[in-house]
């Protein structure tokens, strides 16, 4: 007595071929689509039968949306530039200017702050060199989103551009710490009561103009954007 034979629908129900009954659609979309791929295959010049515009290895690597939030996150580090990046009340009026107005005033804030001793002349230098490189990662940024190489090679351009990122965020840090410290003023407050007797983490919610915090917003895109990329 012989062996009894699997049942060949058996077969295809174990395979898992009742998740998709019946005929099974053409993979090609015509058929002068299936004679140049296998034009292709024959000339050797063609190794991948994935070779279409919506197959995975044409996907577009950084959608238009991610593009339009990192544009804008890097348009708003730029923009802050030429906003207000410090705001001082002084006997009943409140001086404010923009990150041009500071270097304009930075032998005068410079001589000031050497009167202060070390940790300010730190802040000083570092905010600074902050006002600058908010901007600088912004237009590098765009630079990048700009590039015209395609797929893995378009993504790895971004990328390499958005390092730039990072030094202004460590230089965020690096204000902040020293601001946890202070800066003693050398004649006193002179009258600025919001700065009071030392420039410290808390005097710089007072003092710091919309360019500053807007700094933080654009960097704050233009970071969660260089991780997910």
């Amino acid at each position: 007595m012989g062996n009894k034979q699997p049942d060949p629908d058996d077969k295809f129900k174990y395979l898992g071929f009742e998740i998709n009954p019946g005929k099974i659609g053409e993979f090609w979309q015509s058929d002068d689509e299936r004679k140049k791929h296998l034009k292709r295959i024959q000339s050797g010049t063609q190794l991948s039968v994935l070779d279409r515009e919506l197959s995975l290895i044409n996907i577009n690597l950084m959608s238009s949306a991610d593009k339009i939030i990192s544009y804008i996150g890097n348009i708003v580090l730029i923009l802050a530039f030429f906003l207000p990046a410090y705001s001082i009340g002084l006997s009943g009026k409140t001086l404010s200017g923009s990150a041009i107005s500071y270097f304009l005033n930075l032998p005068f804030i410079g001589a000031y702050a050497a009167w202060g001793g070390g940790a300010m002349i730190l802040i000083v230098i570092v905010y600074g060199l902050l006002l600058l490189a908010c901007p600088a990662a912004g237009i590098l940024n765009i630079i990048g989103l700009l590039n015209k190489d395609k797929g893995d090679n378009y993504l790895e351009t971004v990328k390499k551009y958005s390092r730039i990122t990072f030094v202004p965020i460590a230089l965020y840090v690096i204000l902040l710490v020293s601001l946890l410290f202070g800066g003693p003023h050398p004649f006193g407050s002179l009258g600025v009561e919001a700065i009071g007797e030392s420039l410290n983490f808390m005097a710089i919610f007072t003092v710091a103009g919309i360019g500053f915090w807007i700094n933080i917003a654009g960097l704050s895109i233009a970071f969660a954007q260089s991780r997910g990329l």
